[in-house]
Order: C-alpha cells, then structure tokens, then sequence
C-alpha cells in the first residue's frame, strides 16, 4: 500500500511571502450596473452558446430522495445579462470588532447568510429579509451541504460572546448542532454534543445522517430528529479530527502530538460510526483535509504547514495518485497553513468528478505580455487514476476564471473581472471538448477577490458572500454598513 507523497520541497515562507503580495493586491470594485453589463454583453456575445436550447425550468437532481445531498443540474438562462438577485450589507459592527460570517447557501427561493450568532434568510429576486433565526451564542462552524428538500446544519455555541478587559470577545464553548429549513428559517432539532469544548465543533451532513466532530470526538445523528446514532470518544493516542459528507462519509483519525503527527483517512459507515476501509497517511505529514468522500480525494501538507498535495483514493481507500499543487502555483482554498481548529472538509476551489479533478492556478499578472498570449491563469484538470495534467481550460485578458462545482458532468467556473469597466461572467465548461457556454454576465460591487469569499452557484443564479467582518477602524465610520453578498440572476 502506497503512504502518500514525499515531503514537499515547498517552504511555509515562500507561501507566507506570496500571501502577503495577494493581500497587497486586495481592492474595491466599483459598482458596475447592470446597465454597463448590456453594454459590453457583445463583447462576450462570441462565448455564448447559440446552438443549445435554453431552459427556463429549475434545475433538478435525478433520482434523489429528500434528504439525499442535492445534485442540481444548471440549464443555461434565455439571455446572460443578469441583474440583481441580493444585494446585503452588515450594519451594527463596531470599530474594532471581528465577526464570523459562517455559512452561506442557496435554494430556488432563499438566500441565506450567517453574521455571527444570527442565520438571516433573504428572498431571492425581491431581496427583501424573510426571516431571521439566532442563536443564544455564534454560529462557529457549517456544512455547505443542502439536502434536496432545502435543510442544512450548524454548530453553535449555547453561550452568549463575551468582551474581555481588553476589549476583545471570548466565545463560549461550540457545543450545540441544529438543523433549520433554508427556505423558512424553521430550526428543526438540536442536539449538545457530548463534549462541551472550546475549539469550534465541525459539521457535515450524508443522506440521513447529520455527523459533527470536535477536538478528536465525534457523533452522528438522525437526520429527521436528531436521535443520536453513535459516538466516539478519543482514546489514549488517537482521535478523530473531522469528516467529509455528501454521497458518502470519510474522515480523518489524528494520532500523536505535534512532534510526531500521524493520520489514518477512514472510510466510515454513517449508521454505526463503524470504519468501512482505512489508508495510512506517509509519516511527515503536517495536515490533512478532505475535498470529496466519492471519489475519495484528500489533501496533505507535505513536510510543511501548508497544503501541498492531493492524494486520490480507490472505492476501499487504495490509493490512486498524488497530485503536486504547490500554494505559489495554485489556488485551492485549503486555509493558510495549519489551524487545528478550522474545517476539515475544506479545499472549496478544488472540485472533483468521476473522472478527474479540477483546480486553478494562482492568477499572474500579464501586463501587456497579454497581447503576445498570455493568459491571466488557467483551470487544470488532473486524471485521477494517474494524478497526470488531463487539459486545461484558459482564462481570458485580465479575467481570471476559477471552478465552483460540477452541475451534472459539466463544470461551472466564475471569470473575475479585474476591470469596473467590464463584467464578469459565470460559465458552463465541457471537460471532455473544453466547449463553454455563457451562464451569466454580471457587475462588481465591492466584491474581494475569489480566494476570499463563498461562491455559490445555485438554481441559474450567483452568489458572492463574505466569511468574516472586520468593523472599521474608528467609532467615527461605525455607521457605514459592511459589504455581506451580492447575487446575480438572468434579467431575461
């Protein structure tokens, strides 16, 4: 049995180094109007797909029960130029002061968003709030998953955020998971977790079951009502550090202290908790998060403190291949450098399908090297089973372009416009021809660069969403509302 890749060449300080420069670059878009965006739409005319027929029906998931993980497929809209579906601010942050923003989704009706200890829901096109649910405590951890009835959950704290002398606040212990209606705001159950502890709980969720881990525990519960299932407690050297849902359910086991780390990704049965296959991580290995659960596709820090490799996995943990993807050269949103209490189902830039993977390298800067072919950065798809380059998918001048998720066996990526004089686009990408169809031209407004925000593309709309809130320097600029999200939606 293969133990993964050998330590990574690449040094934490390089990274470090390059983080900074991308910090350097952050800026403020002007708002573009939707106005502009019908304007310049020739200039994209040639990208957009004029032989398919569009649809305007919603997209559906096949064969999926209720509490299945949805699987939508996006149809492409009648016209691309796009107006807008939510436009947010966060207003009552105090200079100062550090919020999570937690948790972002989407159904066909709702927009909802986190903002410390509150869920707000939004009506898609009207933008107006319909609900508003809130926790005694903040909300420190959620799923991206949805079930295809709309539910999904989180962990909170059952404690209110504290200020401390000095001014900064002190969360209570994550100890709660609940489950709510994305659509009506309703909480459907909560559960405490067996352990009250202050590192942040993970949540995920597989058809059925809700499954949360803390520091090296576990649990899993019913779907429906939130009867526990089973539990694991952490033995004298080993715990569990955090799973993957979706089709099915894997998770990482951490052994030994910091000097001498080891980890085991384990298939796992969701009724019994019980290990359904195991694969032993090569020794030297700082950190492992995981990006699919089918197929099995994890990542590693290689020798270092950030994620350097991915490692595919057969149906019975075999392993398959290992992809380099070193930060300098590519994007795939994995965190910076190891944070033992951050998620373990991370790695959003990163989408995979049955086939193949798919990730963006790091955007560069072309100045006029553009006019000679240069592009500003290109989606690489890597084959699985070999770990080999299986083609890439160019960006265009001065629009970056990253991939979301799959929609069926297409991929759906987003172009970034570096310009407030030219929109940005959503697309739809043929892996196997590398054809792409239009979904959506669309305006900036205020937006930081993708590696920043959550990305959602749901139901033939997009949505742009802040993780975090940083309130303004002085108390004088306390009253200026803090951009939250924007989506964008078909005009036609």
């Amino acid at each position: 049995m293969s133990f993964g890749p050998p330590p990574s060449v690449y040094t934490e300080s390089t990274l470090a180094a390059e983080n900074c420069r991308k910090r350097r670059r952050l800026l403020t878009l002007g708002a573009t109007t939707t106005a502009l965006a019908l304007l310049l739409a020739g200039i994209w005319v040639l990208s957009y797909d004029g032989t398919g027929t569009a649809s305007h029906q919603s997209p559906a998931a096949v064969s999926q029960a209720p509490d299945d993980i949805r699987e939508t497929i996006e149809r492409r809209p009648a016209t691309p130029e796009a107006v807008s579906a939510v436009e947010r601010r966060a207003e009552g942050i105090k200079a100062g002061q550090n919020v999570k923003a937690t948790g972002t989704w989407a159904t066909a009706r709702t927009f909802a968003k986190t903002v410390g200890n509150r869920i707000t829901g939004y009506r898609v096109s009207t933008n107006r709030e319909a609900w508003k649910l809130t926790f005694p405590g903040g909300v420190c951890a959620a799923t991206p998953h949805v079930t295809v009835d709309g539910r999904t959950a989180v962990a909170f704290s059952s404690e209110p955020t504290r200020t401390d002398p000095s001014g900064g606040t002190m969360s209570g212990p994550c100890d709660r998971i609940a489950m709510f209606d994305i659509d009506t705001g309703k909480r459907l159950w909560h559960v405490e977790l067996p352990e009250r502890r202050l590192v942040p709980a993970r949540v995920t969720m597989t058809r059925g079951k809700v499954v949360a881990a803390w520091e090296d525990g576990s649990a899993g519960y019913a779907m429906t009502n939130g009867k526990p299932l089973w539990s694991h407690t952490p033995g004298p050297a080993c715990g569990d550090s955090g799973y993957s849902g979706g089709k099915a359910l894997v998770r990482v086991v951490k052994c030994g202290n910091a000097d001498n780390r080891r980890f085991r990704v384990e298939g796992t049965d969701p009724g019994t908790g019980k290990p359904l296959w195991s694969y032993a991580v090569s020794p030297g290995v700082q950190d492992v998060r995981l990006i699919s659960s089918s197929p099995v596709v994890i990542a590693v820090a290689a020798g270092d403190s950030v994620i350097t490799d991915l490692i595919s996995l057969g149906d019975q943990g075999e392993f398959r291949a290992t992809i380099s993807v070193p930060g300098q050269n590519y994007l795939t949103k994995c965190g910076d450098g190891i944070d033992v209490t951050g998620p373990v189902e991370t790695c959003e830039a990163v989408v995979v399908d049955e086939r193949q993977l798919y990730v963006a390298t790091q955007a560069r800067d072309t100045g006029t090297a553009s006019a000679h072919g240069q592009v500003p950065n290109e989606i690489v798809a890597f084959d699985l089973a070999t770990g080999k380059s299986a083609g890439k998918f160019d960006a265009r001048a001065g629009r970056p372009m990253y991939p979301v998720r799959m929609s069926g066996d297409r991929l759906i990526a987003v172009r970034e416009s570096t310009s407030a004089h030219t929109p940005s686009a959503a697309v739809s990408i043929d892996p196997r021809t590398g054809k792409e169809t239009l979904l959506l031209l669309y305006g900036t407004v205020g937006m930081l660069p993708f590696e920043y925000l959550d990305v959602r593309y749901e139901h033939g709309r997009v949505f742009f969403a802040a993780t975090s809130l940083a309130g303004p320097v002085s108390k004088d600029d306390e009253g200026e509302g803090l951009w939250l999200a924007d989506g964008f939606e078909t005009g036609g």
